[in-house]
């Protein structure tokens, strides 16, 4: 079984203009993970990721560069 204490790195965009979230809690990150692999699976799909009380949408193509850092915590 999983660990709920997490903390990832996820990076969206590419190298040069990239955004980054950082997630501690592991049901958030499952919730964003899910969606990354659907659409990373289906070719096409949205990633929608809350952030500062917003929601940010992210359109998913093969283009899309999506990028995660994932380090269990005790």
């Amino acid at each position: 079984m999983r660990s709920l204490a997490t903390d990832i790195h996820l990076y969206i965009g590419p190298a040069t203009a990239y955004k980054k979230f950082r997630f501690t809690d592991r049901n958030a990150w499952d919730a964003v993970r899910s969606q990354i692999l659907s659409a990373m699976n289906a070719g096409k799909g949205t990633i929608e990721i809350a952030w500062k009380g917003e929601t940010i949408v992210y359109v998913y193509s093969p283009y899309l560069m999506v990028t995660w850092i994932e380090k269990a915590t005790e």
